[in-house]
């Protein structure tokens, strides 16, 4: 342990007096892990904080798990007096917190609503209920009868805190990367800077472990310097995010552990990588490359400085002389400007994501023998609260059905790879049209109308009643495909009989093309009525009144099943009045199975987690990472070609011409800059588009459409920072050229500098 100790002792001294005794060039690194402890010190912070607004949100809504509904009386006696055949104390799984008695008005019959609150360990004793209790219930229904069963959002609060748990995971490993990626890129760029340094260090002797050792202790120390503030910081930051939720801020001391190894975890991964490359390097090649790298031409190309437009020309050349070095530091510096725009794209994502319109309850008329009618409408409509009622079985897919729709060219967005339309059976009349078969078709009748009015469309939604018209939207899989407007026609195809049979196990552009050259149609022209441009979408909807839709799919649209919106001021306690009315209104009409979806109070719950403030907040201080690249790497890189500039005082330049390289260095890095913070923003926001659009509902089942996002004055702030940058990055190491112009190493050559001028 003694050796242990004086080990720590002479390895912290030491890389304590090298940090502070060369404090100008460590402060990048200050900065870094500042901002590195930051960015996880907020993000464990609200993550104990989102769990305890979920559980308190959830516990004023709930003291229940689950609820059994439409029970007999032998069933809800067996519940509430038998406690579900328990005999032993161990045998108790649930306590009964509640229990409802209604008339089903037509059978007269008496049912019962048991609301059911398990026990600890809630896994075990619900998967215990399941196979004992149940089982029992339903041997104690009537011939013919079922209850049903629905679970609270108390019952999956601990699936979510284990999803939150996942997410946090995932969001740590994200944030772990591009953490690492800072460092590595900051400790890089002084490798580069100092390669003859490293170069003497290995012929000394010096190997990995030496080189690491030396890497780590010297971040290290500066990681124990700026910890405790930067804590107190993102705490602070925290409190100010969280303090307006109702429910108090929560800190965890763990917290504190999790930074402090989050941050050991990115200096030892920043150390390892870097250090591991520059131990295998051969010692003389480093020390030369210190020549190579400041010449005044590259050694494989030589030309007459001054017979070249000196000093244009020369920079010229200096930029493909270094331009791996200019390639590093403008896609270093530049991505996290785009990380930047990609962070305030998943704050809108976030936002979008709670706006979308989605049902509040289910309603399934199955077992009732009743179709959702105008006198249904009426009565629910009638009940404040209620927004929108929306059928559910009302939509069929074109493929089902052999059908798909034929389009202009012109009605296609390009690159799009829809099929291009090769039949016989349609008139193309010389022009060039696309067939396309991922096409959601759905009956449109005038209540319905109203569903459609939560989305951003050109035109008239009513005009879909009239014969002969459509509603029509944008997108495949949530990606703009076509460039519909009003008024435009597209052709239906109606299958009619066939030439031959076509491979049952194709699907997409192979069957339509199967389809077109084996099947024979009757295309039916529509007008294109309104565009809906942002409406959700796995394939391309098309809205026709009940008449088209049974002409084109040749079904009867049925209304057995339907979703219910509530008003998008609603609150959960309103919610769950409403919920009440519903339930008493479906006693008059049977054996009706209503679900809560709870989406208002996971909206709320959602909104009270804050996650657009933070992740406004992360990428602002992502995006102050961004110039820290720059002046660090430029200062040293052009404190290196000092010497350069010195001979070319040495053998005629004056002031003014070195002043201009700097200014041509500075101008043309800027243009450059410019170029890539487009380029690169547009890329990663598409990345972002693209999976939340394409790949996510798949995973979630569920579409929502994310317009694609890049807001102007995000836009604006990259460019203007990595221009800035690029530029004053360059001139600020010229202005430190200038104030020491008069000794021979540092320009001058033994005379006062711009005396030539």
């Amino acid at each position: 342990m003694e050796k242990v100790f004086e080990y720590l002792k002479r390895s912290i001294s030491i890389a304590w007096k090298t940090v502070f005794f060369n404090f100008k060039q460590y402060l990048p690194f200050f900065i870094a892990i500042i901002i590195v402890q930051l960015l996880y010190g907020m993000m464990t912070v609200s993550n104990d904080n989102n769990n305890n607004v979920e559980y308190r949100h959830v516990m004023e809504q709930y003291d229940y798990h689950m609820v059994l509904k439409g029970l007999n009386d032998t069933q809800a006696r067996y519940l509430i007096d038998d406690n579900g055949g328990a005999v032993f104390k161990s045998d108790i799984l649930f306590d009964v917190v509640h229990m409802e008695q209604y008339r089903n008005n037509m059978t007269g019959e008496e049912r019962y609503d048991v609301y059911l609150l398990f026990k600890p360990e809630l896994k075990n004793t619900v998967k215990r209920f399941t196979q004992t209790t149940e089982k029992e219930l339903a041997g104690l229904a009537e011939e013919g009868t079922s209850f049903t069963k629905s679970t609270t959002p108390l019952m999956t609060f601990e699936n979510n805190e284990r999803a939150n748990f996942v997410t946090f995971i995932f969001i740590t490993l994200l944030l772990l990367a591009v953490c690492i990626f800072l460092l590595t890129s900051l400790y890089n760029i002084r490798i580069n800077q100092y390669k003859f340094q490293y170069g003497i260090y290995l012929t000394f002797g010096a190997d990995f472990k030496m080189l690491f050792s030396t890497c780590f202790w010297e971040l290290f120390v500066i990681f124990v310097v700026t910890f405790i503030p930067s804590m107190a910081v993102s705490t602070l930051i925290s409190w100010l995010v969280y303090r307006s939720n109702g429910y108090g801020f929560l800190f965890n001391g763990l917290s504190i552990l999790k930074t402090f190894l989050f941050t050991l975890a990115v200096i030892l991964a920043s150390c390892w990588t870097p250090m591991k490359i520059m131990s295998v390097k051969d010692p003389m090649g480093l020390i030369i490359t210190e020549d190579n790298s400041n010449l005044v031409t590259s050694p494989q190309r030589s030309f007459n400085i001054f017979g070249e437009k000196f000093p244009t020309k020369y920079e010229l050349y200096s930029l493909w002389r270094f331009r791996k070095y200019n390639l590093q530091i403008l896609t270093t510096a530049i991505v996290f400007c785009a990380l930047f725009i990609m962070g305030l794209y998943m704050a809108n994502i976030y936002t979008t994501d709670l706006e979308y319109p989605r049902p509040q309850f289910e309603v399934n008329l199955n077992d009732s023998g009743f179709e959702y009618d105008e006198i249904m409408s009426r009565e629910l409509y009638a009940m404040e609260g209620v927004r929108a009622v929306e059928i559910n079985d009302n939509a069929t897919e074109a493929m089902d059905v052999g059908s798909h729709i034929i389009v202009a060219k012109k009605n296609v967005r390009p690159f799009k790879n829809l099929v291009r339309y090769d039949g016989t059976t349609f008139d193309t009349q010389g022009g060039y049209y696309r067939a396309a078969n991922e096409i959601l078709y759905t009956a449109l009748s005038e209540e319905q109308i109203q569903i459609l009015e939560d989305y951003d469309y050109d035109g008239d939604l009513t005009s879909v009643l009239q014969p002969g018209y459509v509603l029509v939207g944008d997108a495949v899989s949530n990606v703009p495909t076509f460039k519909f407007h009003v008024g435009d026609t597209i052709w239906v195809g109606v299958k009619t009989g066939q030439i031959r049979s076509v491979d049952a196990n194709v699907t997409g552009r192979v069957l339509l093309k199967d389809q077109i050259t084996n099947f024979e149609f009757e295309y039916l022209p529509f007008t294109v009525g309104a565009v809906i441009k942002d409406i959700p979408c796995g394939s391309t909807p098309i809205f026709m009144n009940l008449d088209s839709y049974k002409t084109v799919t040749g079904k009867t649209p049925k209304a057995t099943s339907f979703n219910i919106y509530v008003e998008h001021d609603s609150t959960p306690d309103g919610v769950n009045d409403l919920y009440a009315r519903i339930r008493a209104w479906s006693h008059d009409y049977g054996d009706v199975k209503i679900s809560n979806k709870d989406i208002t109070l996971l909206n709320t719950v959602a909104r009270d987690k804050h996650y657009n403030e933070l992740y406004v907040v992360i990428s602002l201080l992502i995006l102050c990472i961004s110039p820290l690249v720059w002046f660090f790497s430029q200062a040293l890189y052009y404190g290196k070609r000092e010497k350069e500039f010195n001979i070319l005082q040495s053998i005629g330049a004056v002031a003014k011409e070195i002043r201009q390289i700097y200014l041509q260095g500075g101008l043309s890095m800027a243009v450059l800059s410019l170029i890539f913070a487009i380029i690169l923003s547009y890329a990663g926001s598409y990345v972002l588009f693209y999976i939340y659009n394409v790949m996510m509902p798949y995973f979630t089942h569920e579409n929502v459409r994310y317009v694609f996002y890049m807001p102007w004055y995000a836009i604006l702030t990259s460019v203007v920072m990595s221009v800035f940058c690029g530029f004053f990055s360059t001139y600020l190491p010229y202005r430190s050229y200038y104030k020491n112009r008069y000794s021979l190493e540092n320009g001058g050559a033994g005379r006062e500098y711009g005396a030539d001028e």
